[in-house]
C-alpha cells in the first residue's frame, strides 16, 4: 500500500489570505510599523482610507461580490491590501467593495484601483494613487502627494509638501498649503487654491486652468495651455519678471499692470514687464486660447 504524504495547508502567512469571500463581510487587524507602507489594489467600489494614531492596519467593510480571494499581509515594514477578482470580471450589476481601511497616520499610502471611488485623509507618509475610472478626495496629507487619474474627478483639500497631478478627462479643484507644484490636464480643468507658491508648473490640452496664490520671493510660475484659457489670479504684491507669449488664435490678458501686448506680422502676441523688484519669474504660452494676470 502507498503512503499518502501529509497535506499541510498554511493559513496564515504574515497575515490573511482568504479564498471564495465574495460579497462576504470583512473585519481584520494587523500590528505594523509607524511609518511604514501600506499598499492598496483594488477593481470596483469605494474605498475610504483614514490615518489613526494606532500601530495597526485594519480594515473593515464588504469585499465585491466577484471576489477570488483577499489578501492582507505585512512583512518587512511593507502591508499589503487586494482584492482580486476573476479575469473579464468588468459586470457592473454586482456590487464592488466597500473598505474602511485604518492605516497609522505616519504611514507612506500606495494605492491602486479601477472603477473605484477612493476618499483618503490624515496620512502625513506620503501619498501616491493611480486610478482609472474613479473619483479621488484627499483632504490632510503631508509629505509628496502623487496623483495619476484617467476619467475621474479629483478634489483635494488641505494638501501640505510637494504635489504632483496628472490627470485625463478629469477636472481637479485642490486647495493646497504646497509650495512645490506640478500639475498636467488633458481634456480637463483644473482649478489649484495656494496660499504660497514657490515652484509651480502647470500645463494643460483642451481644457481651462486658473492658479490662485502668492508668488513668493524668487518664486517661478509656469503655465501653458493648448485650446484653453490659462489664468494666474495674483494674490497681494507680485514681484517677478513676466513673460508672456501667444500663438496665433490667442490673446493676453493683463489685469495686474497698465502694461499691454505686443503683436506680430503673425497675429501671435507677447507680454514682458516686471513687477516690484522682479526676485521671480512667471512664464506663460498658449496656443489657441487666452493667458495672462487676474486680480479677482
Amino acid at each position: 500500500m502507498k503512503k499518502l504524504a501529509p497535506l499541510f495547508v498554511p493559513l496564515f502567512f504574515f497575515g490573511f489570505c482568504s479564498l471564495a469571500m465574495a460579497g462576504d463581510k470583512v473585519d481584520k487587524s494587523l500590528d505594523v510599523e509607524a511609518e511604514g507602507i501600506v499598499e492598496v489594489h483594488n477593481v470596483r467600489g469605494d474605498i475610504k482610507i483614514r490615518g489613526w494614531q494606532q500601530n495597526q492596519v485594519k480594515v473593515s467593510g464588504t469585499l465585491d461580490d466577484l471576489t477570488e480571494k483577499f489578501v492582507f499581509k505585512s512583512e518587512g515594514g511593507h502591508t499589503f491590501i487586494k482584492v482580486k477578482l476573476p479575469r473579464n470580471s468588468g459586470s457592473r450589476s454586482r456590487e464592488g467593495s466597500k473598505l474602511k481601511i485604518m492605516i497609522p497616520v505616519g504611514s507612506k499610502l500606495i494605492f491602486s484601483g479601477v472603477a473605484t471611488d477612493v476618499n483618503v485623509a490624515e496620512i502625513n507618509g506620503g501619498v501616491d494613487i493611480n486610478s482609472v475610472s474613479g473619483d479621488i478626495k484627499v483632504k490632510n496629507t503631508q509629505g509628496r502627494t502623487y496623483i495619476n487619474s484617467v476619467s475621474g474627478e479629483l478634489e483635494l483639500d488641505d494638501i501640505d509638501g510637494s504635489l504632483e497631478v496628472s490627470t485625463v478627462s478629469g477636472d481637479l479643484d485642490a486647495k493646497v498649503s504646497c509650495k512645490k507644484l506640478s500639475i498636467s490636464g488633458v481634456s480637463a480643468d483644473l482649478v489649484v487654491k495656494s496660499e504660497q507658491i514657490e515652484s509651480a508648473s502647470v500645463s494643460t490640452v483642451s481644457g481651462d486652468t486658473r492658479i490662485y496664490g502668492s508668488l513668493l520671493e524668487e518664486g517661478e510660475l509656469k503655465l501653458s495651455s493648448v485650446s484653453g484659457e490659462a489664468f494666474y489670479y495674483v494674490k497681494g504684491g507680485l514681484n517677478a519678471r513676466i513673460s508672456m507669449e501667444t500663438a496665433p488664435g490667442g490673446d493676453i490678458v493683463n489685469e495686474y499692470s497698465e502694461d499691454r501686448p505686443k503683436s506680430t506680422f503673425i497675429n501671435s502676441h507677447n507680454l514682458r514687464f516686471t513687477a516690484g523688484n522682479g526676485s521671480g519669474v512667471i512664464r506663460m504660452s498658449t496656443v489657441s486660447g487666452n493667458i495672462g494676470l487676474k486680480t479677482n
